[in-house]
């Protein structure tokens, strides 16, 4: 009896500790972000919008660890809340002239809102596997599809393989992989193969950027794998976080020096006048980057990503 009732006690004493654990993560999240406006649990995500004053941000999940997936200052648009949607911009100092763009993962809607701003007459494709995601990006974030910017409800690995069942197979100049779940990017859109596929739809002269985490050894995998897809891959590291963007130009693309970067960066903001620093940006960039030799490119068949994502970069 006395072993029941000391075990009881230790259940309950356990529910009470978890219950006061969700009550203080979610009190934090309110306090950081703003009280919660918004929850959906759709069959991807559970999605988390939250707002203070006319900002809104988007979580998927609510645990400290979860990344912010969006932020927008829906009384300034062009400002960029986050350092990873500036990053994105990075593809710019390869093909400053875009005419076709293509984003897997849509979230708030900021890298293409954005796009679709500075270059009107680009055409630019968004693949979101959640149907649920583009209405909340359209009431919650300031995002609005039209003639140029078009969200295919899809699978980004999926709409790249019908692209390239086309005739002719559509070109882009711009490629930013920017799929996120909860937790990081899903594997199969990490693998050598998803990146041979992606090469079948990148014009000779355009880029493919991809937002990644550079302070794991998954870093040093994914980078690895770029490399022997593309033969070419650069990266420009974030200041204030941990997001990096690899960059992988076409073989009619050049490989930039940071003057270089920063030469295309200046004449950019000349002609945009973007709302942030394109210079900022430019010198982000680590010409001399290089992953791990001990790094396994990732494939179908290998792509063991949660655990690598716990192993601290060895560098």
């Amino acid at each position: 009896m006395e072993n029941r009732m000391r075990k009881a006690v230790l259940i309950l004493f356990f529910f009470i500790a978890a219950f006061w654990q969700l009550l203080f993560v979610g009190a934090a999240s309110a306090s950081q972000f703003g009280p919660l406006i918004h929850k959906k649990d759709s069959l991807y995500h559970r999605i988390f919008v939250y707002r203070s004053g006319p900002v809104a941000t988007l979580r998927f999940g609510r645990q400290p660890r979860v990344q912010v997936q969006s932020q927008v200052n829906l009384n300034n648009l062009r400002q960029h809340m986050t350092e990873y949607s500036t990053l994105a911009f990075c593809g710019l100092l390869y093909e400053p002239e875009p005419e076709r763009v293509l984003v897997l993962g849509l979230g708030g809607g900021v890298i293409p809102r954005e796009m679709r701003y500075y270059f009107p007459a680009c055409e630019i494709d968004v693949a979101e596997i959640d149907p649920d995601i583009p209405p909340i990006a359209t009431e919650f974030f300031g995002f609005r599809e039209d003639d140029m910017l078009r969200v295919h409800i899809s699978d980004g690995r999926i709409f790249i393989k019908k692209q390239l069942r086309t005739d002719p197979v559509p070109k882009y100049d711009l490629v930013v992989l920017d799929a996120f779940n909860s937790d990081y990017i899903p594997f199969h859109l990490m693998t050598k193969e998803f990146l041979e596929e992606v090469k079948g739809v990148l014009a000779d002269d355009g880029v493919v950027i991809a937002n990644v985490f550079y302070t794991n050894r998954l870093f040093d995998a994914e980078f690895k794998t770029f490399l022997a897809v593309f033969g070419r891959c650069q990266v420009f590291v974030g200041d204030y976080s941990t997001n990096a963007m690899l960059a992988a130009p076409g073989p009619a693309c050049p490989t930039l020096t940071v003057r270089e970067a920063v030469d295309q960066a200046k004449r950019l903001q000349r002609k945009h006048r973007f709302a942030f620093n394109m210079q900022t940006v430019a010198k982000r960039l680590h010409p001399n980057a290089h992953p791990d030799s001990r790094a396994k490119v990732l494939t179908d068949d290998r792509a063991p990503v949660n655990w690598l994502r716990t192993q601290k970069t060895r560098k």
